[in-house]
């Protein structure tokens, strides 16, 4: 067996010299770090142009690397690896991602991208590199068969020569990142994907945000998952869910309305029903649903500070034995203050004490007035904001800030905490944390999603665990970045010097199998159909390992004796050009004995002894979608464990039987003897 090969990756932190600093937030932008209009395989290598290359010893495999700036003070940066993977060297040359999100008949390519931003000190194993799929979260889901893993890099996502990819693993602060986000490593891989002009992108979403899914949470919220808001969406079906099914699943939980359920539950318990009407009276607006009640509570996890907000009332200032002023003149005194505030601190800036006196002495003539309400309104609410006082460590100075707080409680409703004039100094306004709401949106989704209490589980309430189970059993999204940029070469590949063309083959000895997809292919404005051969087949010859002996013998639609003639003389703009030649098997044959396997070498990511599954499960799965299956012993079908009532694949019996066949095996006549 071939030795896994190792890259360090993070060895560093210092700035090698010579080494370009990229903005982290503007990185692969239109224009930046370069103007990329090719395909994939171009813009690539135009990328990785303008990278740093790793020290490698000659033969191995290459690596480069990024240096993203995230913050300028203090200086902080992020390395970015991307890792050419050389296929026919590799000792896993199918890509099970891709059999797994239904792409299993794309010929293998020559060479894998695997772009890594490490989390801290740490290698690659650059034999597939952990093809493993986790979420943005702190855990996921266990793992299917034959899926490893991710080996906690921050962000790892894998793209194909032909410009297919996955998103294997991402990581944000719950994952163990210090200092960039979930939603920055999306909006960075997004761009680099866009960027490059990839064509689609598949993910295993088994993202949670502690014991919660994050699919059901943001599906039954949003009616999307946490990746939608970048473009994934629904892309194969698992246990036989399709995409109807699974929106009109979606669509049954969003609309479980609360005036039906919260007397339902009240029968039962009490918790839940006031955990509803906490929300409710919060929001300011009717709560119709489930679905509006998960979006809200969501929503304004966003906007709540992570530590506790808590402040009382200005008025009761007026209660104090020092005040010898009216509640109209106190009242008068602290909105000027606030305005003070609003008009000097920009941004959430500190103000001086004297800042603010000067300016709201424009307004308020009794010092003595101003000097109390200064001194007094610390920590308290005056209309929807917030004044903090705090002495500067530095320049031992007071200073003052506003914290808006209009969006986290805009309304005053009765039960949400709220205090009116004359409660006294003490009445707290509102004390509402982000751990709190995570602690009620957990609550929620436990014991009305994943552990439905007997209540829900019969008469009109039982349809939800069989619509949660429908959600939770579709996994793979994926996202089409290539609809675009087929528009735009179909509509507009003509230029002065270069023609652009939609180029795909036919094998005429290589079966069905070997039809690859369309690539653009770019050649000179006067080129003939001889040369738009030889490109073809040098183009599709680099890209596959099936197609290294391939060679171009005629363009369908054109008649022989041909190649001399002009190519926009007959091929029209925006025309697909399919170019028929054959493969030399002893060729072929000959360069797969020089390759790292011996074995009769697979053509597609899904051929070989994976891709021969027949899948013909109970539950109308016809094809594998990476869950736990069992082969029959007698018709060699394969299922899902868990339609054949297998709680865990360890526990398959010896003998396996499918439904079908044990059946006909029950239907036998006694043998007599």
């Amino acid at each position: 067996m071939a030795k896994t090969m190792v890259i360090s990756l993070g060895g560093s932190r210092r700035r090698k010299r010579g080494e370009v600093l990229f903005r982290f937030d503007s990185f692969c932008q239109p224009g930046y770090p370069a103007q990329l209009a090719g395909a994939f395989r171009d813009n690539v290598r135009t990328l990785l142009g303008l990278a740093h290359l790793e020290a490698a010893a000659p033969g191995e495999t290459r690596c480069w690397s990024f240096q993203l700036e995230l913050h300028r003070h203090p200086p902080t940066v992020v390395r970015l690896f991307v890792v050419e993977e050389e296929v026919a060297a590799s000792p896993h040359r199918q890509c099970h991602l891709c059999r797994v999100v239904g792409w299993g008949r794309h010929l293998i390519c020559s060479k894998r991208f695997h772009f890594v931003l490490p989390k801290r000190e740490s290698s690659v194993e650059t034999d597939g590199l952990c093809y493993g799929v986790s979420g943005h979260g702190g855990g996921t889901e266990k793992a299917s068969k034959g899926t490893a893993t991710s080996r906690g890099h921050l962000l790892h996502g894998i793209v194909h020569l032909n410009g297919y990819g996955h998103l294997v693993g991402i990581h944000g602060f719950e994952g163990g990142s210090d200092f960039v986000s979930g939603h920055q490593i999306m909006d960075l891989w997004d761009r680099i994907c866009s960027a490059l002009h990839v064509r689609k992108v598949s993910l295993v979403d088994t993202a949670r945000k502690g014991h919660m899914v994050l699919r059901l949470l943001h599906g039954v919220a949003y009616g999307d998952t946490w990746f939608g808001r970048w473009g994934y969406r629904y892309g194969r079906p698992s246990y036989g869910v399709a995409l109807q099914a699974y929106q009109q699943s979606l669509h049954a939980l969003q609309s479980v309305p609360l005036c039906v359920l919260l007397p339902h539950l009240s029968c039962f318990t009490q918790d839940l029903p006031m955990l509803v009407t906490k929300y409710q009276a919060i929001s300011g607006h009717k709560l119709l649903n489930l679905g509006d009640l998960l979006r809200f509570m969501l929503d304004l996890r966003t906007r709540l500070p992570a530590t506790s907000v808590t402040a009382m009332d200005y008025r009761g200032i007026m209660s104090d034995a020092s005040c010898r002023w009216s509640a109209k003149r106190v009242d008068m005194a602290a909105r000027a203050v606030v305005d003070a505030l609003r008009r000097s601190s920009s941004d959430a800036r500190w103000v001086t004490r004297q800042e603010v006196r000067d300016a709201a002495r424009a307004y308020i003539g009794d010092t003595g007035l101003l000097d109390f309400v200064l001194k007094s309104l610390g920590n308290h609410i005056v209309g929807n904001y917030v004044v903090r006082r705090a002495m500067n460590p530095v320049t031992k100075v007071l200073e003052y800030c506003l914290e808006d707080v209009s969006s986290v409680l805009p309304a005053a409703a009765p039960g949400a905490g709220v205090a009116t004039p004359g409660q006294g100094k003490m009445r707290v306004r509102f004390h509402l944390t982000r751990a709190q709401l995570m602690r009620d949106l957990v609550h929620l989704y436990r014991h009305v999603l994943k552990e439905p209490s007997q209540a829900l589980t019969t008469g009109a309430f039982g349809a939800i665990p069989v619509a949660v189970r429908m959600v939770l059993d579709i996994k793979h999204f994926v996202k089409d970045y290539h609809e675009g940029i087929m528009a735009a070469t179909s509509n507009g590949g003509i230029g002065h010097v270069y023609v652009s063309l939609c180029c795909t083959l036919v094998v005429r000895n290589g079966g069905p199998e070997l039809v690859p997809p369309y690539e653009t292919v770019t050649v000179p404005a006067h080129a003939t159909v001889g040369e738009l051969k030889w490109e073809v087949q040098r183009l599709f010859r680099d890209m596959y390992l099936a197609l290294r002996t391939f060679t171009a013998e005629s363009v369908l639609g054109i008649g022989a004796g041909q190649d001399a003639s002009a190519v926009l003389g007959l091929i029209g703009v925006g025309s697909t050009v399919v170019v028929e030649g054959v493969v030399d098997e002893e060729q072929q044959q000959q360069a797969e004995d020089g390759d790292l396997k011996k074995e009769a070498p697979a053509i597609c990511e899904g051929s070989g002894d994976v891709g021969e599954r027949v899948v013909d499960c109970v539950c109308g799965a016809d094809d594998d979608d990476g869950e736990r299956m069992a082969c029959c012993d007698i018709c060699e079908a394969w299922q899902h464990t868990r339609c054949a009532g297998v709680a865990d694949a360890e526990d398959v019996p010896h003998v396996f039987l499918c439904s079908r066949c044990d059946n006909d095996v029950v239907s036998f006549p006694a043998l007599s003897c």
